[in-house]
């Protein structure tokens, strides 16, 4: 994995999948929350369909992790094409 960026809320990762899938994969730090009250936020954000939104793939609950996959987009962040810095 590569490190994409790190910020307030937490790390974002490049991966790259077996069967050759390229993701993001956000590790948002400091989050607590119960299961379910996760697993409730994460089916709202799987909900939005808009063309500037990615869509969320997946996501990972454990204990004091927490993981979201992103489809990766080769155009960088969105705070990288505002501020120009370009970190992929």
């Amino acid at each position: 994995m590569e490190v994409l960026g790190k910020g307030s809320v937490g790390t974002s990762y490049k991966a790259v999948l077996e069967e050759g899938t390229t993701v993001v994969v956000k590790r948002p730090k400091d989050v607590v929350v119960m299961k379910k009250e996760f697993e409730m936020q994460m089916k709202v954000l799987g909900k939005i369909k808009h063309e500037n939104v990615v869509l969320l793939r997946a996501f990972y609950f454990f204990k004091d992790e927490k993981l979201l996959v992103y489809d990766y987009m080769s155009a960088g962040s969105l705070s990288a094409l505002l501020h120009g810095t370009r970190n992929y």
